[in-house]
């Protein structure tokens, strides 16, 4: 009897230990990886008709075009090895095919993410879009996400404004036997005063209510991406819940989850350093203790003007 009590002990332990997993994920502004803007990245202005008919006839040429996104693209490679996650969702890059060249140049440098998805794009200004990459299985893919919000576009109430997302998607990875519904958002820039901080609510106010619907079918949730908005803003705290009644997403960009705090910001505002991407998980995924939070100081406006962030998750 004592002998089969030790055992059954040990393989309870043993199993517990197998089943244990972690899950480390990141997100990062690649910053006009797209080939039809890829000049952006190069110092240029985002419409070139008003520079020498020389450089106009480089950026014309297809085959040039090519080049520079291939040459930027093996650049953003070699900071997605560095951040080494399983999963990485991006922003500001191009479409299918530009993704494809990206992946091409992580196989490269010995990096294979096998499941990949980019969004459909709704803004036909910058054209950029969001996408993932996974070492696990993608599905239930959402190519947009859907809805409609309403805004004040004035202080004063005196006019409105309607906004979709244009940037953002939803895939579900299965980590663990858990299935986690996972966004990638990007929201409208800082730029253009109180108009534009609505704007950014009412985003915000869309991607909750597809939030909720996993969240009350008992999902898991991470909503990752370039959301143009520090931790305590209006738009990060109705993202994550703070104003419903259902589960608050956590912010893994709050100091509890630094080991190292030399590098807390993602982006540089008119000379005022903030984290403005950011991974929110919801409280279900992991304990609080096994939450790891990592901003990459990339230091290489070459490559972009974003730090990615990693979070390294010991899942329940």
């Amino acid at each position: 009897m004592k002998n089969s009590f030790f055992s059954i002990l040990f393989f309870c332990l043993f199993a517990f230990s197998a089943s244990a997993q972690d899950l480390s994920i990141g997100t990062f502004n690649a910053e006009f990886l797209s080939k039809s803007k890829i000049h952006v990245k190069y110092g240029l202005p985002f419409r070139l008709n008003k520079k020498p008919k020389k450089v106009q006839q480089f950026w014309e040429n297809d085959k040039n075009r090519d080049a520079k996104l291939k040459e930027a693209s093996a650049k953003v490679a070699t900071i997605i090895k560095q951040m080494n996650v399983d999963v990485i969702t991006l922003t500001e890059v191009g479409d299918s095919a530009d993704i494809q060249v990206l992946l091409g140049e992580l196989k490269e440098i010995g990096i294979d993410y096998p499941y990949s998805s980019v969004c459909d794009c709704k803004d036909n200004f910058t054209k950029q879009k969001v996408a993932v990459f996974s070492k696990y299985p993608i599905k239930n893919v959402w190519p947009e996400i859907d809805g409609r919000a309403i805004y004040f576009e004035e202080l004063d109430g005196d006019s409105e404004g309607e906004t979709g997302i244009s940037k953002g998607m939803k895939v579900t990875i299965t980590v663990d036997q858990k299935e986690i519904g996972l966004f990638v958002l990007h929201f409208k820039s800082e730029g253009g005063g109180f108009g534009s901080d609505a704007k950014r609510i009412a985003q915000a106010t869309i991607a909750r209510r597809s939030i909720i619907k996993l969240l009350s079918e008992g999902q898991h949730v991470i909503v990752t991406g370039d959301l143009n908005s520090e931790k305590k803003s209006r738009s990060l705290y109705r993202i994550r819940g703070f104003d419903d009644i259902y589960e608050e997403l956590i912010q893994t960009g709050s100091s509890d989850y630094f080991e190292n705090t030399d590098v807390r910001w993602t982006y540089n505002y008119k000379g005022e350093q903030e984290q403005i991407d950011h991974i929110l998980i919801s409280s279900g995924i992991a304990r609080r203790s096994g939450i790891q939070t990592t901003i990459l100081d990339i230091n290489d406006k070459s490559v972009s003007d974003h730090n990615p962030v990693i979070v390294r998750l010991k899942l329940k």
